[in-house]
């Protein structure tokens, strides 16, 4: 009896997966933007105005580069930007969110590690009631 429980034990453990002692976790900061325009065929746009807008006022212009790049760092209370760029009547609008918010699905640390431990507590307890059930038939 006490072989196979070890056994089933075993079976499970292995069956998990293998575990890490530390999580790494990643996060994201925007130090600077780099835009790139192109045209419809792939080339780069040169020399084409870009005018950024937040709440409908231009915070910044610049003009692209040789590569149709054009880099900016934006301010730390900005959230929403809208970069404007226009050339010989071509014309494209790019909107970003730069607020890190949280999305509605993430859990906070504390809500997953209560997940997790219920998931632990479920496993034990399925495996109680299969002992208790295998005693009974026993008896």
């Amino acid at each position: 009896m006490k072989g196979k429980l070890a056994l089933m034990i075993i079976l499970v453990l292995a069956a998990c997966g293998i575990s890490d002692g530390h999580r790494m976790m990643m996060g994201y900061k925007v130090n600077e933007l780099q835009l790139t325009a192109l045209y419809d065929d792939g080339t780069p746009a040169q020399g084409v105005k870009i005018e950024g807008l937040s709440d409908g006022k231009p915070i910044i212009e610049g003009v692209t580069d040789y590569k149709g790049s054009f880099v900016f760092k934006p301010d730390k209370r900005l959230e929403d930007i809208t970069f404007v760029s226009s050339s010989a009547g071509h014309r494209a609008e790019l909107s970003l969110n730069l607020a890190q918010k949280r999305q509605a699905g993430d859990l906070s640390l504390p809500m997953r590690a209560l997940a997790g431990l219920g998931y632990l507590l479920g496993f034990a307890g399925l495996a109680m009631i299969y002992v208790s059930r295998k005693d009974r038939k026993r008896a």
